[in-house]
This record gives C-alpha cells, structure tokens and sequence, in this order.
C-alpha cells in the first residue's frame, strides 16, 4: 500500500467514526425522554394564627419536586403574614389579616389574590411575592375571583351579603373600587326560594362577562359583571342549587357548580350541577351526582382533561365526572396509608395535567366545618399529590407534604386555599 493511500484509508475512517458518534449522539437524544419538563409552582394556604388574633403562613413548593417526593419536600418559600403583609393591610386598612382562606392566579399567573375572612383583598406580584395593595371588602372575604380578562376581581362579602367589584390594572399596579357604584347589595334579593343570599364563590364565565355567584341559603344568581351598576340577569332557585356551593368550572358551554356542608342549613351536602351555558344570560341546571343521603361534603373542583374532579371532604373522596356524558364515572378513594383522615378540600392541576394537588384539611379546622358533623376535620394538615391515571379517568393518592403550626402541644395548621402557578 502506498502512502498515499495509507492517508487516505485513514482519513476515510475518521470520517465514517465522526459520522458515527454523531449519528449516535442524535440517536441518544431522540431516544431520551420525550415528555416535556414543566416548571411550576404550588401555593397553599395555613389559616392558623403566627401574631396574636392575626397571621398565617403562605408556603410554595416547586411543583415537580412536589410530585415526585411529596413527604419529603419542604417549601421553597415560606411567608409569615403576621409580619409584613399584615403591617401593610393594617396600615391600608386599619385592622389586621387573619385566616387567609384562597387563593387564586390572574391568567397570566403575575398576579395572586389571597381572600381573609378578616374582610381583605390581598394583591401580590406572583414573581417578587410583594405586596400591591391590600383593600378592606368589610367584615368579611369568603372568596375573590380574578377574571380571565385581567380587568376585574370578584369578591364575595359573606357576612354584609354583597358582591363587590374591584378595577384591577395589574401592569399599572392600580387597583380600587367605589363602594356606590361596585357592590351588589345581595342581601335585598333574599325571598322564599332564595333565603339567604351570601355569596359564597363568585366565578365568571369565560368571556368575564358573567358571574355564576353560590348562596349559603341555596340558588345561584348570573350576574351582569361588566354593567354598572351590576345587574342580576338569571336566577336558580334553592330547589335547582342546593345550599353553600363553592366549586366551579367551565368545560366548553358547561358550568359545573356544587352545593356542599358546614354550615347550620346545611352541615353536610353534596351535589354537583352542569348549567348549560350556550344561551346566556339564560341558565338552566341539571343535577348529575348527589351524595345528599351519606357523609359527604362537596367543596374543591378542578377540571383534568375532559374529567371534571369533584372532592367530597367529609367522605375523604374524589369523584369524577366524564364531562363529555355528565356522568359520574368512578372515584379516588383517599383514607388509607397515606392517611387515615385526609378531609380533601380545594384541588388544583399541574400544568401537563399529570398531577392534582389538594389541600389537606387539620384536626381543628378553623372555616368551614360544621361541629355537630365535623365535615371539614382531619388529621394530616398539609399538601396532598394525587397521580392522574387514564387520561384524567383515575389518580392514586401517592402523599402529602405535611403542614405544621403546634401551639401548647395543639395541631393549629389547617390549609385552605391552593393554587398551581404555571
């Protein structure tokens, strides 16, 4: 052979081994995971005190972290709101916080609204976790719900029985609201078929046009958000909602409402209503499930893929409906290793829907629970992790990362509000 062609032979073959090893090297990439990695967090509620008669603590998880390792996972952030969220409501509102009790995203997830049963509407960038504004709503804030288009937030004033609406501008940091023109006095509508109008959770359709506002009596109003005044244009009576509905989801042209317990008319309660919606502002409901006759309580709500899940906390359950046929469609049993006493609450989904987290409820709930019943008692506070099988048409309960407050040898932590921010 001459050396010529020795030189060649040579360069032939380190060509066909780069070729190779980049071939290799594009195989292993194809070959590698194909599922997308999301980046996400959870945020959850303790409505236990930190100050005297005030407080509580906010706590965010990076959400994978979360689901792959729930018992063993601490929070990334941890906020006192006895310290300096209460200094700021207390001095925008002249009283302190206490029970921060949900919590929901704008849709651009910049922005959270965190609701006290002490009366205050809480605005905070998702990003620096500062504080905006904090506005005094009265005696009492059940629930503020931030409207898909940004431009509002609806909040509901259970103990006055009003619905408030707040202006919202979050790039301009600008929120207000003029108590003439932005409350809806409620408590004036109350009849024979609508006895009690404290609105419990007020959401809107997704054309934030349309509020679909529960009461603790029973019914359910469709108000006209977007005229000022705002104006009550539908109407269900107590008969066609039951009482003290606070879950809601809008799949398609359907609005899928609850009733549920814990309060004296109605200590335990669970039924879960599709309103058609296609018609607005004309509403109609039919009711698809009904645990009326056991120990149950109908309270969190989420939508995972075409299945709408439903979380009984008093019957320590998830139910799930097939949104496509409104029927119910099997349930998540909950009580058992993982803990004896869940008592699941509020419920919220991972943003490639592999994952529901829910709220774990305390042995000495501070809302929403009826002492004669103890629907909303548990024993494991904390962040539970659900793992959506079939597409959304199952989940096994995998763990909770556990919440603590003790006090003189007293369990006080108990979660409420939760969230998954994208």
């Amino acid at each position: 052979m001459s050396m010529a062609s020795a030189i060649q032979r040579r360069n032939l073959m380190g060509l066909f081994l780069t070729i190779s090893l980049s071939l290799l090297m594009g195989l292993s990439v194809v070959s590698g995971p194909s599922s997308t990695a999301y980046a996400y967090e959870v945020w959850i509620t303790d409505q236990s005190d930190t100050a005297p008669e005030s407080g509580g603590f906010l706590y965010i998880y990076d959400g994978a972290k979360l689901a792959a390792n729930p018992s063993g996972t601490k929070p990334t952030v941890t906020i006192d709101i006895g310290g300096e969220i209460n200094k700021f409501c207390e001095n925008a509102t002249k009283k302190k916080v206490r029970r921060p009790h949900m919590l929901f995203f704008t849709k651009d997830q910049s922005h959270v609204v965190l609701s006290f049963l002490s009366g205050q509407a809480l605005f905070m960038d998702a990003t620096t976790r500062k504080p905006e504004a904090c506005l005094n709503m009265g005696k009492n804030l059940h629930a503020a719900w931030p409207t898909p288009d940004q431009k509002m937030a609806l909040a509901a004033n259970m103990a006055e029985k009003k619905l408030i609406r707040i202006w919202t501008d979050y790039a301009g940091h600008k929120y207000s609201f003029d108590p003439q023109k932005d409350a809806l006095d409620l408590g004036a509508l109350d009849s024979g078929e609508r006895p009690d109008n404290a609105p419990v959770c007020p959401i809107t359709d997704a054309s934030s046009k349309y509020g679909f506002v529960t009461l603790r009596g029973g019914g359910l109003f469709v108000v006209d958000v977007t005229e000022t005044p705002m104006k009550v244009v539908g109407t269900l009576n107590n008969v066609e909602i039951h009482p003290a509905g606070c879950g809601g989801v809008q799949v398609g042209d359907t609005m899928y409402i609850n009733s549920g317990g814990g309060t004296p008319v109605a200590p335990l309660s669970y039924d879960v209503y599709a309103l058609n919606i296609s018609n607005l502002p004309k509403v109609s409901a039919k009711l698809i499930t009904s645990r009326d006759t056991k120990f149950a309580d109908s309270h969190g709500m989420a939508a995972v893929g075409r299945y709408v899940w439903s979380a009984d906390r008093a019957g320590n359950n998830i139910e799930i409906i097939d949104s496509v046929t409104n029927l119910s469609v099997g349930s998540i049993e909950l009580a058992g290793s993982v803990s004896d006493d869940p008592t699941p609450d509020l419920v919220d989904v991972s943003p490639d829907g592999a994952y529901v987290f829910v709220g774990t409820r305390g042995p000495n709930p501070l809302s929403g629970n009826a002492k004669d019943v103890n629907n909303a008692k548990g024993s494991t506070p904390g962040v539970g992790v659900i793992k959506v099988t079939d597409s959304g048409k199952g989940g096994e309960f995998v763990g909770i990362a556990r919440i603590t407050n003790m006090k003189d040898g007293k369990e006080t932590a108990d979660t409420h509000g939760i969230g998954v921010r994208k």
